[in-house]
């Protein structure tokens, strides 16, 4: 109940802050928009050749929906349905009970939007979040309530999402004591001109979860609490022919991990994202650019330090960038320095062509297996093609060559491509 009253609370006083007109009338319905892709994905030697197995091809395809429902006051319902993200095989069967996949329809999204004002709304729901560049806080899945308070050229976004609610724990003092994990923060984002703009993000996670179970068969079983500080600090812009953005991101230590778009484990006695034992992390990167009419050159360049991993997105397209070729993300097995080129060629309006030459090195403690990786080098490229409005062709290739510090472990380079059809409507 003391949670219940300081997020209301809480709520109020955000709510205060925008006083209690309403909005201008918004014309009433339902709108539709959404994406679909289809990939033909090749990879060879992800293992780097420590295993028999051989290079492998497969397609998938997935199709989006987001359905907006706006009200006559201008308040709004969004929900996004995801249908059949999966590989393409079996296709002679169509009952759901019977296909490789039978969960083909989920919802990923489903939050209102309330406005009390021209300058406050009130959001309240399950919705993803970017907040900064793409290198911490990126396209989080969460669940909560968060403010968009724009005044001027500032935009504020105090938000408290619920990690994990005791009443649905499998743990049962957690149920009784309704011991949940929350977090409570704000983002203030700048428009300092047209071309450049910057922000701030500072939150706290607390976790009254119990720290460890007996289990019926006389077992304890231990968990980690997910608790303390996190933040980070950006900004992105322009002057003339030059550009620079950069961020500088924190999290305590048993928060490690914990952008990585998977669930927090400690109800159901699994490793979790961090342990109360684990350094503070630390991870920040620059990307100086230069462009040149149609070629545009940019040096990537940073590091990871205390288990801090960057976003899954964030990254070029062996490291880092979450799709099938990714075969390792920055902070991942270790401390990490790296440094990208990265040149960028529009050859037409239609067809971009971009070169990636990366280097990394890994300081960690593993000193057998490939946890060992100690040295990375990426070469590869991407080649955009947008065949009409609302439809691209986008072709990813790509060699990783490791060096590790195990030298009993293979060392072949791991090979991938892959080529993806998107629309967007």
């Amino acid at each position: 109940m003391k949670k219940i009253l300081v997020a209301s609370a809480a709520l109020l006083m955000t709510t205060g802050l925008a006083g209690i007109a309403q909005a201008a009338d918004a014309e009433p319905g339902v709108s539709l928009k959404g994406d679909a892709r289809v990939r033909a994905v090749y990879r060879d030697n992800f293992d780097f050749g420590n295993s028999d197995k051989d290079g492998h091809s497969y397609m998938d395809s997935r199709v989006r929906l987001t359905v907006k429902g706006t009200a006559a006051g201008g308040a709004y319902a969004i929900g996004r349905m995801t249908m059949l993200s999966s590989k393409l095989e079996n296709n002679d069967e169509d009952d759901p009970s019977t296909a490789v996949d039978p969960n083909t329809i989920w919802v990923d999204k489903a939050y209102i939007g309330i406005p009390f004002s021209e300058t406050f709304i009130l959001e309240g729901g399950k919705y993803r979040v970017t907040y900064g560049n793409g290198f911490f806080y990126d396209d989080l899945p969460v669940a909560g309530l968060r403010g968009i308070i724009k005044t001027g050229n500032v935009e504020i976004n105090p938000f408290i999402e619920w990690e994990s609610e005791g009443q649905a724990s499998k743990i049962k003092q957690d149920k009784d004591e309704d011991n949940d994990s929350m977090r409570y923060g704000v983002h203030v984002g700048v428009q300092f001109n047209d071309d450049w703009n910057g922000g701030v993000l500072v939150a706290y996670q607390s976790d009254d979860r119990v720290q460890s179970v007996l289990n019926e068969d006389g077992t304890l079983e231990t968990f980690s609490q997910h608790k303390g500080w996190l933040g980070s600090l950006y900004f992105s812009g322009k002057a003339g022919n030059f550009g620079l953005d950069g961020e500088f991101a924190y999290n305590e230590g048993n928060l490690a991990g914990f952008n990585q778009w998977v669930d927090d484990r400690h109800d159901y006695g699994g490793k979790g994202i961090g342990t109360d034992e684990t350094d503070a992390g630390f991870g920040a990167y620059l990307q100086p650019s230069y462009t040149i009419d149609a070629l545009t050159l940019a040096l990537n360049f940073g590091g990871t330090d205390g288990g801090f991993i960057a976003a899954p997105g964030f990254g070029f397209v062996m490291i880092g960038a979450d799709h099938p070729l990714t075969v390792v993300s920055p902070g991942e097995l270790g401390d990490w320095l790296w440094a990208g080129f990265v040149a960028s060629y529009a050859i037409s309006d239609d067809l971009n062509l971009t070169g990636n030459i990366v280097y990394a090195t890994i300081d960690n403690d593993a000193s057998v297996g490939t946890d060992s990786l100690e040295n990375a080098l990426e070469v590869s490229a991407v080649l955009d093609y947008t065949i009409s409005k609302g439809a691209t062709f986008t072709w990813y290739g790509g060699v990783l060559i490791p060096s590790f510090e195990d030298s009993t472990v293979e060392d072949d380079p791991a090979v991938g491509t892959y080529g993806r059809l998107q629309v967007k409507f």
